[in-house]
Protein backbone atom coordinates (compact mmCIF):
# COMPACT_ATOMS: atom_id res chain seq x y z
CA UNK A 1 0.00 0.00 0.00
CA UNK A 2 2.85 2.40 0.73
CA UNK A 3 4.30 2.03 -2.81
CA UNK A 4 0.92 2.56 -4.48
CA UNK A 5 0.26 5.57 -2.25
CA UNK A 6 3.61 7.10 -3.26
CA UNK A 7 2.85 6.53 -6.96
CA UNK A 8 -0.53 8.14 -6.50
CA UNK A 9 0.91 11.22 -4.76
CA UNK A 10 3.46 11.64 -7.59
CA UNK A 11 0.77 11.26 -10.25
CA UNK A 12 -1.56 13.76 -8.58
CA UNK A 13 1.29 16.27 -8.33
CA UNK A 14 2.03 15.99 -12.07
CA UNK A 15 -1.61 16.34 -13.05
CA UNK A 16 -2.64 18.94 -10.50
CA UNK A 17 -2.84 21.72 -13.07
CA UNK A 18 -5.02 19.57 -15.33
CA UNK A 19 -7.49 18.29 -12.80
CA UNK A 20 -8.23 21.36 -10.69
CA UNK A 21 -10.54 22.88 -13.27
CA UNK A 22 -12.63 19.72 -13.40
CA UNK A 23 -13.18 19.30 -9.67
CA UNK A 24 -16.74 20.30 -8.83
CA UNK A 25 -18.22 21.35 -5.50
CA UNK A 26 -20.51 18.30 -5.31
CA UNK A 27 -18.35 15.70 -3.50
CA UNK A 28 -21.01 12.98 -3.82
CA UNK A 29 -21.01 13.14 -7.62
CA UNK A 30 -17.19 13.23 -7.63
CA UNK A 31 -17.06 9.75 -6.09
CA UNK A 32 -18.19 8.06 -9.33
CA UNK A 33 -16.73 10.41 -11.89
CA UNK A 34 -14.37 9.16 -14.60
CA UNK A 35 -10.83 10.46 -14.56
CA UNK A 36 -9.80 13.67 -16.31
CA UNK A 37 -6.34 12.20 -17.03
CA UNK A 38 -5.08 8.64 -17.41
CA UNK A 39 -1.52 7.36 -17.95
CA UNK A 40 0.05 3.91 -18.27
CA UNK A 41 3.53 2.87 -17.15
CA UNK A 42 4.43 1.47 -20.62
CA UNK A 43 3.56 2.26 -24.23
CA UNK A 44 3.73 -1.30 -25.54
CA UNK A 45 4.02 -4.97 -24.55
CA UNK A 46 5.23 -7.94 -26.58
CA UNK A 47 4.24 -11.57 -25.92
CA UNK A 48 5.47 -14.90 -27.23
CA UNK A 49 3.29 -16.84 -29.67
CA UNK A 50 2.82 -19.89 -27.40
CA UNK A 51 2.46 -20.16 -23.64
CA UNK A 52 2.79 -16.40 -23.14
CA UNK A 53 3.27 -15.27 -19.56
CA UNK A 54 1.16 -12.44 -18.14
CA UNK A 55 2.79 -9.05 -17.61
CA UNK A 56 2.03 -6.34 -15.07
CA UNK A 57 1.72 -2.64 -15.79
CA UNK A 58 0.52 0.30 -13.71
CA UNK A 59 -2.37 2.60 -14.58
CA UNK A 60 -2.31 6.10 -13.10
CA UNK A 61 -5.50 8.17 -12.79
CA UNK A 62 -6.97 10.88 -10.58
CA UNK A 63 -10.37 9.11 -10.42
CA UNK A 64 -12.14 6.16 -12.04
CA UNK A 65 -11.06 4.52 -15.31
CA UNK A 66 -12.34 1.71 -17.51
CA UNK A 67 -10.58 -0.42 -20.15
CA UNK A 68 -11.27 -1.19 -23.79
CA UNK A 69 -9.77 -4.67 -24.31
CA UNK A 70 -9.06 -6.55 -27.61
CA UNK A 71 -10.81 -9.93 -27.85
CA UNK A 72 -7.54 -11.95 -27.59
CA UNK A 73 -6.30 -9.95 -24.59
CA UNK A 74 -7.37 -10.34 -20.95
CA UNK A 75 -6.67 -7.85 -18.16
CA UNK A 76 -7.26 -7.94 -14.43
CA UNK A 77 -8.91 -5.76 -13.25
CA UNK A 78 -10.82 -4.25 -16.16
CA UNK A 79 -11.61 -1.03 -14.30
CA UNK A 80 -10.29 0.82 -11.31
CA UNK A 81 -9.70 4.07 -9.48
CA UNK A 82 -6.47 5.97 -8.96
CA UNK A 83 -3.21 4.04 -9.24
CA UNK A 84 -3.78 0.35 -10.00
CA UNK A 85 -1.46 -2.50 -11.01
CA UNK A 86 -2.99 -4.37 -13.96
CA UNK A 87 -2.08 -7.85 -15.19
CA UNK A 88 -2.18 -8.23 -18.98
CA UNK A 89 -2.45 -11.70 -20.54
CA UNK A 90 -2.95 -12.96 -24.10
CA UNK A 91 -4.17 -16.20 -25.67
CA UNK A 92 -1.90 -18.51 -27.66
CA UNK A 93 -1.52 -17.19 -31.21
CA UNK A 94 -2.64 -20.37 -32.99
CA UNK A 95 -4.86 -21.19 -35.95
CA UNK A 96 -5.75 -24.70 -37.14
CA UNK A 97 -3.09 -26.21 -34.90
CA UNK A 98 -0.24 -24.02 -36.16
CA UNK A 99 1.24 -20.65 -35.15
CA UNK A 100 -0.63 -17.80 -36.82
CA UNK A 101 0.70 -14.49 -38.20
CA UNK A 102 2.01 -11.90 -35.73
CA UNK A 103 -0.74 -9.68 -34.42
CA UNK A 104 -1.10 -6.24 -32.87
CA UNK A 105 -3.94 -4.48 -31.10
CA UNK A 106 -4.51 -1.48 -28.84
CA UNK A 107 -5.41 -1.83 -25.16
CA UNK A 108 -6.99 1.46 -24.06
CA UNK A 109 -7.48 2.78 -20.52
CA UNK A 110 -10.15 5.50 -20.62
CA UNK A 111 -11.26 8.35 -18.43
CA UNK A 112 -14.14 10.73 -18.94
CA UNK A 113 -12.88 12.59 -22.03
CA UNK A 114 -11.26 11.81 -25.36
CA UNK A 115 -8.06 13.37 -24.02
CA UNK A 116 -8.01 11.11 -20.96
CA UNK A 117 -6.97 7.93 -22.74
CA UNK A 118 -3.82 5.84 -22.32
CA UNK A 119 -3.06 3.41 -25.15
CA UNK A 120 -0.80 0.38 -24.74
CA UNK A 121 0.09 -1.41 -27.98
CA UNK A 122 -0.10 -5.20 -27.51
CA UNK A 123 2.16 -7.19 -29.86
CA UNK A 124 2.28 -10.97 -30.12
CA UNK A 125 4.88 -12.96 -32.03
CA UNK A 126 3.84 -15.32 -34.79
CA UNK A 127 4.82 -16.85 -38.08
CA UNK A 128 5.26 -13.76 -40.28
CA UNK A 129 5.41 -15.91 -43.41
CA UNK A 130 2.21 -17.90 -42.86
CA UNK A 131 -0.01 -17.37 -45.89
CA UNK A 132 2.47 -14.95 -47.49
CA UNK A 133 2.28 -14.74 -51.26
CA UNK A 134 5.20 -15.91 -53.39
CA UNK A 135 6.38 -12.75 -55.17
CA UNK A 136 8.51 -12.31 -58.25
CA UNK A 137 11.34 -9.75 -58.28
CA UNK A 138 9.41 -7.25 -60.39
CA UNK A 139 6.65 -6.96 -57.79
CA UNK A 140 8.83 -6.21 -54.77
CA UNK A 141 9.54 -2.49 -55.18
CA UNK A 142 5.80 -1.74 -55.45
CA UNK A 143 4.96 -3.26 -52.05
CA UNK A 144 4.25 -1.28 -48.90
CA UNK A 145 7.12 -1.05 -46.42
CA UNK A 146 6.78 -3.75 -43.77
CA UNK A 147 5.28 -6.32 -46.15
CA UNK A 148 6.59 -9.85 -45.55
CA UNK A 149 7.79 -11.43 -48.79
CA UNK A 150 8.83 -14.82 -50.11
CA UNK A 151 10.71 -15.10 -53.40
CA UNK A 152 11.31 -18.72 -54.39
CA UNK A 153 13.43 -17.99 -57.46
CA UNK A 154 15.78 -15.06 -58.07
CA UNK A 155 19.34 -14.72 -59.33
CA UNK A 156 22.28 -12.97 -57.66
CA UNK A 157 23.64 -10.41 -60.13
CA UNK A 158 25.91 -8.16 -58.01
CA UNK A 159 27.58 -8.29 -54.58
CA UNK A 160 28.25 -5.70 -51.87
CA UNK A 161 29.69 -5.87 -48.36
CA UNK A 162 26.23 -5.89 -46.77
CA UNK A 163 24.14 -7.79 -49.28
CA UNK A 164 23.52 -8.37 -52.97
CA UNK A 165 21.37 -7.51 -55.95
CA UNK A 166 18.78 -10.07 -57.08
CA UNK A 167 17.22 -10.04 -60.54
CA UNK A 168 14.72 -12.09 -62.48
CA UNK A 169 15.88 -14.58 -65.12
CA UNK A 170 15.88 -11.93 -67.84
CA UNK A 171 17.59 -9.36 -65.57
CA UNK A 172 14.75 -6.96 -66.39
CA UNK A 173 13.88 -6.23 -62.72
CA UNK A 174 16.29 -5.96 -59.80
CA UNK A 175 16.30 -5.07 -56.11
CA UNK A 176 18.85 -4.95 -53.29
CA UNK A 177 18.80 -7.57 -50.52
CA UNK A 178 20.33 -6.71 -47.15
CA UNK A 179 21.93 -9.93 -45.90
CA UNK A 180 25.23 -11.28 -44.54
CA UNK A 181 24.68 -14.70 -46.17
CA UNK A 182 27.53 -15.68 -48.49
CA UNK A 183 26.33 -16.00 -52.07
CA UNK A 184 28.00 -15.84 -55.48
CA UNK A 185 27.17 -14.16 -58.77
CA UNK A 186 24.77 -16.41 -60.69
CA UNK A 187 23.41 -18.25 -57.64
CA UNK A 188 19.70 -18.96 -57.77
CA UNK A 189 18.29 -18.13 -54.36
CA UNK A 190 15.11 -18.30 -52.32
CA UNK A 191 14.68 -15.43 -49.89
CA UNK A 192 12.36 -14.49 -47.05
CA UNK A 193 12.35 -10.97 -45.70
CA UNK A 194 10.56 -7.66 -45.31
CA UNK A 195 10.15 -4.90 -47.87
CA UNK A 196 11.82 -1.64 -46.78
CA UNK A 197 13.54 1.45 -48.20
CA UNK A 198 16.95 3.01 -47.60
CA UNK A 199 17.84 6.63 -46.74
CA UNK A 200 17.35 7.67 -50.39
CA UNK A 201 13.97 5.94 -50.62
CA UNK A 202 15.35 3.12 -52.74
CA UNK A 203 13.53 -0.19 -52.28
CA UNK A 204 15.28 -3.09 -50.58
CA UNK A 205 14.54 -6.36 -48.81
CA UNK A 206 15.70 -6.81 -45.22
CA UNK A 207 16.33 -10.53 -45.38
CA UNK A 208 15.65 -13.08 -42.63
CA UNK A 209 16.67 -16.15 -44.60
CA UNK A 210 18.55 -16.93 -47.81
CA UNK A 211 18.64 -20.40 -49.34
CA UNK A 212 20.87 -21.14 -52.33
CA UNK A 213 18.82 -23.27 -54.72
CA UNK A 214 21.46 -23.66 -57.46
CA UNK A 215 25.05 -22.47 -57.83
CA UNK A 216 26.71 -20.02 -60.18
CA UNK A 217 24.71 -20.04 -63.36
CA UNK A 218 25.85 -17.73 -66.16
CA UNK A 219 24.29 -14.26 -65.90
CA UNK A 220 23.20 -12.46 -69.03
CA UNK A 221 23.04 -8.75 -68.24
CA UNK A 222 20.94 -6.35 -70.31
CA UNK A 223 22.58 -3.67 -72.43
CA UNK A 224 23.52 -0.88 -69.99
CA UNK A 225 22.33 2.69 -70.40
CA UNK A 226 25.41 4.86 -71.03
CA UNK A 227 25.13 7.97 -68.83
CA UNK A 228 28.55 9.46 -69.63
CA UNK A 229 27.15 12.33 -71.69
CA UNK A 230 24.15 12.94 -69.41
CA UNK A 231 25.78 12.40 -66.02
CA UNK A 232 24.59 15.71 -64.52
CA UNK A 233 21.00 15.14 -65.67
CA UNK A 234 20.76 11.45 -64.85
CA UNK A 235 18.57 10.04 -62.11
CA UNK A 236 16.25 7.04 -61.72
CA UNK A 237 13.93 5.52 -59.13
CA UNK A 238 14.91 1.87 -59.74
CA UNK A 239 18.07 -0.22 -59.88
CA UNK A 240 18.67 0.62 -63.53
CA UNK A 241 21.59 -1.08 -65.29
CA UNK A 242 23.98 1.66 -66.44
CA UNK A 243 27.58 2.34 -67.50
CA UNK A 244 29.88 5.38 -67.46
CA UNK A 245 33.38 6.11 -68.75
CA UNK A 246 35.80 8.38 -66.92
CA UNK A 247 38.92 8.85 -64.83
CA UNK A 248 39.21 6.46 -61.89
CA UNK A 249 40.57 7.49 -58.47
CA UNK A 250 39.96 5.69 -55.18
CA UNK A 251 36.39 4.57 -55.66
CA UNK A 252 35.24 7.49 -57.80
CA UNK A 253 34.84 7.89 -61.54
CA UNK A 254 35.02 11.46 -62.88
CA UNK A 255 33.75 12.08 -66.40
CA UNK A 256 35.28 15.56 -66.80
CA UNK A 257 36.28 18.64 -64.85
CA UNK A 258 33.10 20.33 -66.07
CA UNK A 259 30.73 17.64 -64.80
CA UNK A 260 29.12 18.31 -61.44
CA UNK A 261 28.23 14.69 -60.70
CA UNK A 262 30.64 11.80 -60.19
CA UNK A 263 30.10 8.05 -59.86
CA UNK A 264 30.97 6.34 -56.59
CA UNK A 265 31.45 2.57 -56.49
CA UNK A 266 29.74 1.41 -53.31
CA UNK A 267 30.63 -2.31 -53.30
CA UNK A 268 33.84 -1.40 -51.52
CA UNK A 269 34.90 -5.04 -51.07
CA UNK A 270 36.33 -4.74 -54.58
CA UNK A 271 38.42 -1.66 -53.70
CA UNK A 272 41.69 -3.58 -53.24
CA UNK A 273 41.28 -5.15 -56.68
CA UNK A 274 40.58 -1.77 -58.24
CA UNK A 275 43.49 0.10 -56.61
CA UNK A 276 45.75 -0.79 -59.54
CA UNK A 277 43.41 1.19 -61.82
CA UNK A 278 43.96 4.52 -60.04
CA UNK A 279 44.86 7.08 -62.68
CA UNK A 280 43.34 5.02 -65.51
CA UNK A 281 40.41 5.73 -67.77
CA UNK A 282 37.78 3.06 -67.10
CA UNK A 283 34.29 2.06 -68.10
CA UNK A 284 32.27 0.90 -65.10
CA UNK A 285 29.01 -1.00 -65.44
CA UNK A 286 26.48 -1.89 -62.76
CA UNK A 287 23.24 -1.14 -60.97
CA UNK A 288 22.30 2.46 -60.15
CA UNK A 289 21.65 2.68 -56.40
CA UNK A 290 20.63 6.29 -55.89
CA UNK A 291 21.91 9.86 -56.15
CA UNK A 292 23.42 11.31 -52.96
CA UNK A 293 24.20 15.02 -53.35
CA UNK A 294 26.44 14.91 -56.46
CA UNK A 295 27.45 11.25 -56.15
CA UNK A 296 25.81 8.63 -58.34
CA UNK A 297 25.97 5.42 -56.32
CA UNK A 298 26.83 2.36 -58.39
CA UNK A 299 26.92 -1.33 -57.47
CA UNK A 300 29.41 -2.49 -60.08
CA UNK A 301 29.38 -5.70 -62.06
CA UNK A 302 32.29 -4.89 -64.40
CA UNK A 303 35.23 -2.47 -64.66
CA UNK A 304 37.04 -2.24 -68.01
CA UNK A 305 40.51 -0.67 -68.08
CA UNK A 306 40.86 1.93 -70.87
CA UNK A 307 44.52 2.72 -70.21
CA UNK A 308 46.76 4.92 -68.05
CA UNK A 309 45.92 8.62 -67.86
CA UNK A 310 48.39 9.44 -65.06
CA UNK A 311 50.62 7.49 -62.68
CA UNK A 312 49.00 7.45 -59.24
CA UNK A 313 50.92 6.19 -56.19
CA UNK A 314 48.25 7.00 -53.62
CA UNK A 315 44.58 7.98 -53.79
CA UNK A 316 41.89 8.51 -51.16
CA UNK A 317 38.40 9.95 -51.64
CA UNK A 318 36.94 8.85 -48.26
CA UNK A 319 33.76 7.50 -49.87
CA UNK A 320 34.17 4.42 -47.65
CA UNK A 321 33.11 6.65 -44.74
CA UNK A 322 29.50 6.59 -45.99
CA UNK A 323 28.07 3.96 -43.56
CA UNK A 324 29.55 5.75 -40.54
CA UNK A 325 28.57 9.19 -41.83
CA UNK A 326 24.98 8.06 -42.33
CA UNK A 327 24.75 6.28 -38.96
CA UNK A 328 26.22 9.24 -37.03
CA UNK A 329 24.22 11.83 -39.02
CA UNK A 330 27.41 13.62 -40.03
CA UNK A 331 26.84 16.79 -42.01
CA UNK A 332 28.36 18.42 -45.11
CA UNK A 333 29.69 21.57 -43.52
CA UNK A 334 31.64 22.88 -46.52
CA UNK A 335 28.70 22.46 -48.89
CA UNK A 336 26.39 24.09 -46.32
CA UNK A 337 28.58 27.16 -45.80
CA UNK A 338 29.78 26.29 -42.29
CA UNK A 339 26.70 24.52 -40.94
CA UNK A 340 26.72 20.79 -40.21
CA UNK A 341 27.09 18.11 -37.57
CA UNK A 342 30.67 16.84 -37.14
CA UNK A 343 30.94 13.92 -34.66
CA UNK A 344 34.37 13.43 -33.06
CA UNK A 345 35.71 10.03 -34.09
CA UNK A 346 37.81 9.79 -30.90
CA UNK A 347 35.05 10.52 -28.38
CA UNK A 348 31.76 9.31 -29.89
CA UNK A 349 31.70 5.72 -28.64
CA UNK A 350 30.27 4.12 -31.78
CA UNK A 351 32.93 5.82 -33.92
CA UNK A 352 35.74 5.26 -31.45
CA UNK A 353 35.11 1.49 -31.37
CA UNK A 354 34.44 0.91 -35.09
CA UNK A 355 35.62 3.78 -37.32
CA UNK A 356 38.88 4.56 -35.55
CA UNK A 357 40.06 0.92 -35.84
CA UNK A 358 39.11 1.02 -39.54
CA UNK A 359 41.38 4.04 -40.06
CA UNK A 360 44.18 2.16 -38.30
CA UNK A 361 43.53 -0.93 -40.42
CA UNK A 362 43.91 1.19 -43.54
CA UNK A 363 47.21 2.58 -42.25
CA UNK A 364 46.15 6.08 -41.18
CA UNK A 365 47.15 7.84 -37.97
CA UNK A 366 46.19 11.26 -36.64
CA UNK A 367 48.34 13.92 -34.96
CA UNK A 368 47.24 16.65 -32.57
CA UNK A 369 48.76 19.53 -30.67
CA UNK A 370 48.60 19.43 -27.69
CA UNK A 371 49.28 15.68 -28.04
CA UNK A 372 46.85 14.80 -25.25
CA UNK A 373 43.87 16.22 -27.17
CA UNK A 374 41.75 14.81 -29.98
CA UNK A 375 40.07 16.90 -32.66
CA UNK A 376 39.33 14.78 -35.74
CA UNK A 377 35.73 14.72 -36.96
CA UNK A 378 33.71 12.82 -39.56
CA UNK A 379 31.76 14.51 -42.31
CA UNK A 380 29.82 13.04 -45.24
CA UNK A 381 32.23 11.85 -46.75
CA UNK A 382 35.37 13.73 -45.75
CA UNK A 383 37.20 14.81 -42.59
CA UNK A 384 37.32 17.89 -40.39
CA UNK A 385 40.27 18.82 -38.16
CA UNK A 386 40.99 21.17 -35.27
CA UNK A 387 39.12 23.17 -32.69
CA UNK A 388 39.80 26.22 -30.55
CA UNK A 389 43.47 26.18 -29.40
CA UNK A 390 43.93 22.67 -30.80
CA UNK A 391 45.53 21.79 -34.15
CA UNK A 392 45.38 18.40 -35.85
CA UNK A 393 46.28 16.57 -39.04
CA UNK A 394 46.47 13.23 -40.80
CA UNK A 395 49.38 10.87 -41.49
CA UNK A 396 48.94 8.89 -44.71
CA UNK A 397 49.48 5.13 -44.99
CA UNK A 398 52.97 4.05 -46.06
CA UNK A 399 53.66 4.02 -49.80
CA UNK A 400 56.13 1.44 -51.11
CA UNK A 401 55.83 1.61 -54.89
CA UNK A 402 57.51 4.96 -55.69
CA UNK A 403 60.59 4.62 -57.94
CA UNK A 404 63.76 6.27 -56.64
CA UNK A 405 64.12 9.77 -58.11
CA UNK A 406 60.49 10.08 -59.23
CA UNK A 407 59.15 13.63 -59.17
CA UNK A 408 55.96 13.70 -57.13
CA UNK A 409 52.98 15.93 -56.55
CA UNK A 410 50.45 15.72 -53.74
CA UNK A 411 46.98 17.04 -54.46
CA UNK A 412 43.95 17.50 -52.23
CA UNK A 413 40.73 19.44 -51.84
CA UNK A 414 40.49 21.44 -48.63
CA UNK A 415 38.65 24.32 -46.98
CA UNK A 416 38.96 26.44 -43.85
CA UNK A 417 36.15 26.64 -41.31
CA UNK A 418 33.90 29.68 -41.19
CA UNK A 419 32.35 30.53 -37.82
CA UNK A 420 28.95 31.88 -36.87
CA UNK A 421 30.37 35.42 -37.01
CA UNK A 422 31.23 34.77 -40.69
CA UNK A 423 34.97 34.93 -40.03
CA UNK A 424 37.15 32.38 -41.83
CA UNK A 425 39.84 30.62 -39.81
CA UNK A 426 43.30 31.90 -40.97
CA UNK A 427 44.42 28.40 -41.90
CA UNK A 428 47.46 27.46 -43.96
CA UNK A 429 48.12 23.81 -44.83
CA UNK A 430 51.54 22.17 -45.11
CA UNK A 431 52.77 18.72 -46.08
CA UNK A 432 55.58 17.30 -43.94
CA UNK A 433 57.67 14.45 -45.36
CA UNK A 434 59.63 12.64 -42.65
CA UNK A 435 62.39 10.08 -43.11
CA UNK A 436 63.86 9.06 -39.78
CA UNK A 437 64.98 12.26 -37.98
CA UNK A 438 64.81 14.36 -41.14
CA UNK A 439 61.61 16.29 -41.91
CA UNK A 440 60.96 18.54 -44.91
CA UNK A 441 57.99 20.90 -44.94
CA UNK A 442 56.27 21.69 -48.25
CA UNK A 443 53.83 24.55 -48.77
CA UNK A 444 52.05 26.29 -47.24
CA UNK A 445 48.81 26.73 -49.16
CA UNK A 446 46.28 29.21 -47.86
CA UNK A 447 42.98 30.83 -48.79
CA UNK A 448 41.72 34.28 -49.74
CA UNK A 449 38.14 34.07 -48.41
CA UNK A 450 36.92 37.46 -47.19
CA UNK A 451 35.21 37.63 -43.80
CA UNK A 452 31.48 38.44 -43.83
CA UNK A 453 31.49 38.40 -47.66
CA UNK A 454 32.43 35.05 -49.18
CA UNK A 455 30.63 31.71 -49.12
CA UNK A 456 32.60 28.67 -47.94
CA UNK A 457 33.65 26.32 -50.74
CA UNK A 458 36.28 23.74 -51.59
CA UNK A 459 39.77 24.74 -52.71
CA UNK A 460 42.05 22.52 -54.78
CA UNK A 461 45.78 22.50 -54.04
CA UNK A 462 48.72 20.87 -55.83
CA UNK A 463 52.06 20.78 -54.02
CA UNK A 464 55.16 19.50 -55.79
CA UNK A 465 57.31 17.45 -53.42
CA UNK A 466 60.66 18.62 -54.76
CA UNK A 467 63.52 16.15 -54.16
CA UNK A 468 61.35 14.13 -51.76
CA UNK A 469 62.44 10.59 -50.97
CA UNK A 470 59.42 8.32 -50.48
CA UNK A 471 59.97 4.80 -49.16
CA UNK A 472 57.85 2.33 -47.23
CA UNK A 473 59.04 3.90 -43.95
CA UNK A 474 58.42 7.52 -45.01
CA UNK A 475 55.81 9.41 -43.01
CA UNK A 476 53.71 11.93 -44.97
CA UNK A 477 51.68 14.30 -42.77
CA UNK A 478 49.12 16.88 -43.87
CA UNK A 479 48.45 19.44 -41.16
CA UNK A 480 48.17 23.14 -40.37
CA UNK A 481 51.31 25.31 -40.55
CA UNK A 482 50.40 26.74 -37.14
CA UNK A 483 51.30 23.90 -34.80
CA UNK A 484 51.28 23.72 -31.02
CA UNK A 485 50.04 27.28 -30.43
CA UNK A 486 47.25 28.33 -28.07
CA UNK A 487 45.81 31.40 -26.39
CA UNK A 488 48.22 30.89 -23.48
CA UNK A 489 51.20 31.75 -25.68
CA UNK A 490 49.38 34.21 -27.92
CA UNK A 491 48.59 36.98 -25.47
CA UNK A 492 45.26 35.44 -24.55
CA UNK A 493 43.97 35.50 -28.15
CA UNK A 494 42.41 32.18 -29.10
CA UNK A 495 43.83 30.21 -32.01
CA UNK A 496 41.36 28.97 -34.64
CA UNK A 497 42.86 26.39 -37.03
CA UNK A 498 39.88 24.35 -38.22
CA UNK A 499 39.83 22.84 -41.69
CA UNK A 500 38.48 20.09 -43.96
CA UNK A 501 40.12 17.70 -46.42
CA UNK A 502 39.01 15.33 -49.19
CA UNK A 503 40.36 13.67 -52.36
CA UNK A 504 44.02 13.20 -51.49
CA UNK A 505 46.26 11.96 -54.31
CA UNK A 506 50.00 11.50 -54.91
CA UNK A 507 51.01 11.33 -58.58
CA UNK A 508 54.06 11.37 -60.81
CA UNK A 509 54.69 14.69 -62.57
CA UNK A 510 57.08 15.60 -65.39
Amino acid sequence: MTMKFSKFILFVTILAGLTTAFQGCDETKDIDRLSDAVLASVNSLTFEAQNPKGKMITVYADANWVAEVPDWVTITPTEGKGVVDVTVSVLDNMRDGAIDNPRTANLVFKGGTIASRATVVINQDGDKYRGVKNYNVGELSKLENGTAVIVTSAFVTALTDGGFIISDKQCSSSIYVSSKTAVAIGDEVEIRGTKSTDSMNFSLIECDNVKVVANSAAVTYPNPKDITEIIDAYNASTYEFICVTGYFSGSTVTVSDKAKNTVSIINISQASQLAKLNGHMVTVTGFFAGLSETNIRLITTQVVDKGVLEVVYFSEDFEWLAPWAEASKAGRTVENDGSGSAPNIHTVEALKTTLLPEFERRGYTFVCQPETTTSVYIQSNYLKFGRTDVQSGIVLPSINNVPNGAKLQISFDWAPMVGGTRKFDPVEIVVVVTNGDNSVEYGPVGHTFQNEVDVLSWLHSDIVLENATITKSTKITIRTKVWGESSSNNGGTKIYQRWFIDNIKITKVD
